[in-house]
Parts: structure tokens; sequence; C-alpha cells
């Protein structure tokens, strides 16, 4: 199973942050009760409909795994990840914030599904990526 099928399949019990970032676990080394306590209050686009959950539950796990060393100012791995990931997110969906995507999808909630699974799989790759780069 991939971490983007992963992802799909918690959709159905968690909300699209927790579904991500405990897809992620493995890589990010939380365990799934971290997983899910520390991406909570982000699903439902930051419970105001901002941000793709699934997206900042991506950010998060980027953080967690190519941030791994602390270093987030511009320029440096995790911002350049984070900034690739959110170029290809809004190119490929259309926009980040929630309430859009889901007018886009006249409300059709089941869209999250393939948010959370594309972010999933494409964080593990940009993890890959940044790992041999090392």
């Amino acid at each position: 199973m991939t971490y983007g099928e992963k992802a799909a399949e918690l959709k159905n019990t968690l909300n699209c942050a927790q579904s991500v970032v405990v897809a992620l676990d493995e890589l990010t080394g939380l365990d799934e009760a971290t997983a899910r306590a520390a991406s909570a209050g982000f699903g439902g686009g930051l419970r105001c409909g901002e941000a793709c959950g699934a997206f900042a539950g991506a950010v998060l796990s980027l953080g967690l795994t190519v941030g791994k060393d602390g270093r987030g100012k511009p320029g440096q791995p995790a911002a350049v990840a984070c900034k690739q990931l959110a170029d290809e997110f809004k190119a490929k969906f259309g926009a980040i914030r929630c309430k859009d995507l889901l007018d886009a999808a006249g409300g059709d909630h089941s869209v999250c599904n393939s948010f959370c699974a594309w972010c999933a799989d494409r964080v593990a790759e940009l993890a890959a990526e940044a790992e041999k780069a090392e």
C-alpha cells in the first residue's frame, strides 16, 4: 500500500490533515497518537475554510522530514520543498484554500480523498529526494 493509498483510506475516519500525517508516520517518526494530535486542528482548512487540511498536513510532514535539521528560512531545504509542494498542489488542483477546492467540487467532500492521497505520496517523494541530496 502506498502512502497515498493509506492516507485515502484513513480519510474515512480522520480529517484530511490527520490522514496525511498519520499515513506518513513511519517517515516522520511520530507515533500514531502524536500524529493525530499534532494535526487535529488542521482539518477543515484550519477549521475555517482556509489552507486545505491535506496540504497543511503535508507541510507539517515536510517539516518533520525534509526540515528535521530545524532550518526553515527561505532557500533552505524545508522551505524549498514546501514552496514546491504549494506550486504543484495549486497547479494540479486549482487552489490551496479548502473553501475554494470544495466550491469547485460543488461541495462534494469526496474530492478530499484525492488531495490526501496526492499529498502523502508527494511528501514521501520530496523526502526521498532531500535524503538523496544530503
